[in-house]
């Protein structure tokens, strides 16, 4: 019997690096809770970039700034037409990784910070 210590990346059967680059890459792009609002709005379709800044709160460079990182991650994709900008999300799979965050996650974890710092 190996000990953890003598645990090999093969007997661990990590994925390949590119594969977790590419995870990592997603989770610090939707790390950030403009994103994360942002890609909500888009879950019903398309929007107009007028339609996003006041629901963000945000000037309009700062929200042209989170809606460029989501597109350059892949996340969503733009079109123009005459001077206004359109986004929508690439793929709604997505979604799935944000809602598997849901309330009884929230609540295990909860639960287990409370118990770590004595409360």
């Amino acid at each position: 019997m190996l000990l953890a210590c003598e645990l090999t990346e093969k007997q661990i059967r990590l994925p390949d690096e590119r594969t977790l680059e590419f995870k990592t890459r997603i989770f610090k792009v939707i790390s950030d809770t403009n994103r994360l609002k942002i890609l909500e709005m888009l879950r019903d379709g398309e929007l107009c970039q007028c339609e996003i800044v006041p629901v963000i709160d945000q000037s309009q460079p700062t929200v042209s700034r989170h809606l460029r990182l989501l597109e350059e991650a892949g996340l969503i994709r733009s079109r123009r037409d005459g001077v206004r900008m359109f986004y929508e999300v690439t793929d709604p799979h997505i979604y799935n990784v944000i809602d598997a965050i849901d309330a009884e996650m929230t609540g295990l974890i909860s639960e287990e910070l409370a118990k770590k710092m004595g409360l």
